[in-house]
C-alpha cells in the first residue's frame, strides 16, 4: 500500500465548519444524495450552496500533485468524482498536452461542468469505471469514495487500482478521535461509509489498493 500524505495541503481550510450549516436533519441528507441542483447550487443545508471555479481551491493542488508524482507533460490523468471538472481545468491549464478524463455520478454536475474541461468529463460510476487497464499515470479520487456503501467502496478502490499504472490518490472522511467522529456524524450530509481512519486503512488492504491516501476531518 502506498501512504498517508498530505496533499491537500494547499486546498483553503475553513475554521469553524460546524458553523457554516444550519442543523440538518435525514430529509436533508436524503436531497443532497441526490447530487443535483440542491446538492451544488441549492441552499447550504443540503450541500455547498454555490459551486463555482477560483484559482485558490485547486491550481496550487493540482501543482503539487504535478510535482509529488513528477507528471509528464503528456501525462495521462483521471479525477474519479470531477463534479464540475475544476481540478481537470487547473490541470489542463498546468499541463495543456496531458490526456485528461473526469466521472462524476452527477448528471447535474456534468451537465453543468466548466467549459473548459466539457470535452473530457462524463458521468459514469466510480465503481465501473469506462476505461482499460494501466490507462492511467495518475488517478485521484477527492471526496467521494465514502459516498459508497462498504461494498461499492472496495469495488471502486479496485477499479482505481485497476486502471491506474501505480499511481493514485484518495480522499475520505475519517476521524481518529471520538470528538471528531460525533463532529463528523452531525455535519456531513452525503457520506454513507463513515469510519475512522484506522478502519479505512484495513478497508485498503482489503481492496489491496497500492495509492497513497489522505482523511479530511471536521474543524
Amino acid at each position: 500500500m502506498g501512504k498517508e500524505i498530505d496533499l491537500m495541503q494547499f486546498y483553503p481550510q475553513s475554521k469553524g465548519r460546524l458553523n457554516e450549516r444550519p442543523v440538518i436533519v435525514e430529509e436533508d441528507r436524503v436531497i443532497s444524495r441526490k447530487f443535483g441542483l440542491d446538492y451544488f447550487d441549492g441552499d447550504r443545508k443540503h450541500g455547498y450552496g454555490g459551486f463555482s471555479y477560483h484559482p485558490r481551491f485547486w491550481t496550487d493542488t493540482v501543482k503539487l500533485f504535478a510535482s509529488h508524482y513528477r507528471l509528464s507533460q503528456d501525462a495521462h490523468i483521471l479525477d474519479v468524482g470531477c463534479a464540475k471538472g475544476f481540478m481537470l481545468k487547473d490541470f489542463r491549464n498546468l499541463l495543456p498536452k496531458s490526456n485528461l478524463a473526469g466521472i462524476d455520478i452527477s448528471d447535474y454536475a456534468i451537465e453543468h461542468a466548466d467549459l473548459e474541461v466539457k470535452d473530457i468529463v462524463s458521468v459514469g460510476d466510480a465503481v465501473r469505471l469506462p476505461f482499460g487497464d494501466n490507462q492511467f499515470d495518475l488517478v485521484i479520487s477527492i471526496n467521494t469514495l465514502h459516498n459508497l456503501d462498504q461494498a461499492e467502496c472496495v469495488k471502486a478502490l479496485t477499479e482505481i487500482e485497476r486502471v491506474s499504472k501505480g499511481n493514485s490518490f484518495v480522499m475520505v472522511d475519517g476521524w481518529r478521535t471520538k470528538e471528531e467522529q460525533l463532529r463528523m456524524e452531525s455535519w456531513v450530509l452525503t457520506a454513507k461509509t463513515m469510519m475512522s481512519a484506522d478502519e479505512w486503512v484495513e478497508l485498503f488492504q482489503e481492496a489491496k489498493y497500492s495509492g497513497d491516501y489522505w482523511f479530511w476531518t471536521v474543524s
